[in-house]
């Protein structure tokens, strides 16, 4: 994967004097002897035609080069971002820059293979304000490890007409009026609203189930997901079991069956398609495909919560360079470049719910295609929060998911989730 041979790894001194050498005016004189080559690890395929946020990334590359002309991109597509997590865990020099979502920056930072960038963002004056939501909030032990490109936040996707069959006039607000569902909407082989607690699909088991219901619910309004080390639980025993009760609620009411125990992303996607789920909590970066497949009957509101308009857990991902890249001065232009505002413009027309604020004065949110993005940015500014994940959250998330599945296949309390959940969670964390 290296497109040059590995230099000794330098002080940090010396790297940011060599840098400023490099990338400053009366520098530049290290990029004209020669192009290099940087590698960026992606979930998004270029090759992918039917993607259009693997087009728009294809573009905001175009663009970068044609900005930085001794500088290419190479793209490492990298579909569950295990080989991110590799390249980390291994020290290795390659790729450069890796794109790396919020709840995973804690086990890459763990590994000591992530670049802190507070140093640069105040070098070159980075806005660190121009963000939907202020990247102090996505510090990692105090510190800045990625450029934010995008924010995630979970809606209530559901299909038009069984709401109209169903005669169901206002999507639910709360979990107990997703509950009042099941016995309007659940018969025969359509559930009213798919409970992800699969294990398959994301990075590692359960991630839809945490992504969608959990993590927002033990998180709350205010209270911590884990503590800001990545290590201890931050939420508090009541939350947790609440979380439990809710899920275990939305089963024997009926509104969720069984068959959704198997389900994460992919097989919620296709019940939606199919008709045989009428709602869920769903991630809105896959809804403009989805709403496309069913002939646009297929509409969104804010996620039911506890109670109506509490807040919701958000993720994105962000752009960090490798520590031990010997070409960290051009994977810092590249950052900075696709998390810039120009560049964000070119994402959102992917689709994407961009980070920085300045890019929503683009002409393209003026137009018809911007309406659900520009719903959903106000989603993220007001019901929105960035919380603090596991050194180990897939793990966790696994763990979760299993609890979970024994609490509604065995019929037990959910005082069982949170005794199990706590106990494997404590235990797998002394193997970290």
């Amino acid at each position: 994967m290296n497109e040059q041979k590995p230099v000794p790894r330098t002080s940090r001194r010396i790297f940011l004097g060599g840098m400023a050498a490099m990338l400053g005016a009366p520098a530049g004189r290290a990029f004209a002897q020669t192009t290099e080559t940087i590698a960026y690890d992606t979930f998004l395929d270029p090759a992918n035609t039917n993607d259009p946020r693997a087009a728009a990334q294809s573009q905001m590359i175009a663009a970068f080069e044609a900005s930085q002309p001794r500088v290419k991109v190479r793209v490492v597509v990298d579909p569950a971002g295990q080989n991110g997590v590799r390249a980390a865990r291994a020290k290795s020099d390659s790729p450069d820059v890796i794109r790396v979502n919020n709840f995973q920056m804690p086990e890459f930072v763990a590994t000591g293979s992530v670049l802190a960038i507070d140093e640069l963002i105040a070098r070159d004056k980075v806005d660190t304000t121009d963000w939907l939501i202020g990247l102090d909030q996505t510090r990692v032990n105090g510190k800045i490890w990625g450029l934010q490109q995008d924010y995630r936040i979970p809606i209530y996707v559901y299909r038009k007409s069984k709401f109209d069959e169903a005669k169901v006039a206002t999507p639910p607000r709360t979990y107990e009026e997703v509950g009042a569902l099941g016995p309007l909407l659940t018969k025969q082989n359509q559930m009213a609203y798919g409970v992800p607690i699969g294990l398959s699909g994301g990075i590692g088991g359960a991630q839809a189930f945490m992504e969608f219901i959990v993590s927002s619910i033990v998180a709350g309004n205010s209270d911590p997901f884990f503590a800001p080390s990545g290590r201890e639980i931050g939420f508090s025993e009541k939350r947790l079991l609440l979380a439990a009760t809710i899920v275990k609620d939305l089963f024997q009411k009926k509104a969720a069956t069984p068959v959704s125990l198997q389900f994460a992303y992919n097989e919620l996607q296709d019940g939606m398609r199919a008709g045989t789920v009428a709602s869920a909590t769903f991630g809105l970066y896959r809804y403009r495909g989805l709403k496309a497949a069913v002939a646009n009957d297929l509409a969104w509101a804010p996620a039911p919560s506890v109670a109506p308009d509490d807040k919701h857990a958000v993720y994105g991902f962000q752009m960090c360079i490798n520590r031990h890249s010997p070409r960290q001065g051009g994977a810092w232009e590249f950052v900075k470049f696709m998390a810039s505002p120009a560049a964000q413009a070119i994402a959102a027309r992917g689709g994407e719910v961009v980070a920085r604020a300045s890019a929503y004065k683009d002409p393209y949110f003026k137009t018809p295609e911007a309406e659900d993005q520009l719903g959903w940015k106000a989603l993220v500014e007001k019901r929105g929060r960035m919380v603090n994940y596991s050194i180990i959250q897939s793990t966790f998330n696994q763990i979760c998911g299993e609890a979970f599945q024994r609490m509604i296949l065995r019929d037990l309390a959910p005082a069982a989730v949170a005794l199990e959940v706590r106990t494997r969670y404590t235990e797998a964390l002394a193997k970290a």
